[in-house]
């Protein structure tokens, strides 16, 4: 069975008669990167990019008689209409969704006068990724819950307490999710304020994968210093220029950091986790 979010992470309630039977998510499918020699043997590989995942949805209908099957077919019609840009989870694992449109027409196949079922195809919306609807400022304010929709089975957490926020030098971040997050692609914020003697530059190093981000000035206790995506500012207004022009991605698992060049910071990181 499958769960239809929209475009604000608000489950969408289907019509009566209308019933979620079963989604079918494909694995991803992967765009190969090659280069060739001329009067060389073979090919040289330069990677991949992931393109995309087919994932069809099967709907059951259940209506009263077949005038009222009409009625039930507008209303799937419709329900897609509405929702040209929705998400789509899995029952058994809610809290991670998949960004999907419905681009292609399709037909109910009508098993008798009352009962029919339709098999919708879904197109994936910029990521071929699952992600998950709660971010890591949840996790910071609440915990994880087991009860909680937000977070669940086979969405990679670990059982010790978890937070992302940190006032120190030294700190391990956790990306549940098993793919990398990079603030060009993904969502990351990361929000450092509240420096302690900030005198020539401020610089937070991720030592798992080598990834800086540096400032080539002092930053003082009072600044906000903001890296969300691409887009850096202080207090507000564009920064990019006084660092490195450099960022800080997260490896899947644990990433540990080192913040140099101040004595103490507050160091926040909100962000959502991805899965293949």
């Amino acid at each position: 069975m499958f769960i239809l979010y929209d475009k604000n992470y608000n489950k969408i309630d289907l019509p009566k008669g209308m019933i979620p039977l079963d989604i079918y998510v494909s694995s991803l499918e992967r765009e190969m990167l090659s280069d060739r020699i001329e009067g060389d043997d073979g090919i040289i590989k330069r990677g991949h990019t992931d393109v995309s995942r087919p994932i069809e949805l099967k709907v059951g209908m259940l209506s009263y008689d077949t005038q009222d099957y009409r009625l039930l077919r507008d209303a799937l019609n419709s329900l897609f209409y509405r929702h040209p840009n929705l998400y789509v989870a899995e029952k058994h694992q809610p809290g991670k969704v998949y960004g999907v449109s419905v681009n292609t027409s399709f037909i109910p196949e009508r098993l008798t006068q009352r009962m029919a079922e339709a098999r919708v195809q879904l197109d994936i919306n910029r990521l071929p990724y699952a992600h998950s609807i709660g971010k890591t400022a949840d996790i910071t304010a609440n915990g994880v819950n087991a009860e909680d929709e937000l977070w669940g089975y086979g969405m990679g957490l670990v059982a010790e307490d978890l937070t992302y926020a940190f006032n120190s030098t030294s700190f391990s971040v956790y990306n549940a999710g098993d793919v990398t997050v990079h603030p060009f692609n993904k969502e990351l914020k990361i929000t450092i304020s509240n420096t302690s003697y900030s005198t020539e530059y401020l610089q937070l190093k991720n030592t798992t994968n080598g990834s800086v981000f540096r400032v080539h000035e002092s930053v003082g206790p009072s600044a906000v210093v903001e890296i969300e995506g691409p887009v850096v500012t202080r207090d507000g207004l564009q920064y990019l220029r006084q660092t490195n022009r450099q960022f800080i991605y997260l490896d899947p698992g644990w990433n540990e950091f080192e913040l140099t060049g101040v004595i103490n910071a507050e160091v926040d990181f909100d962000f959502r986790f991805y899965y293949l």
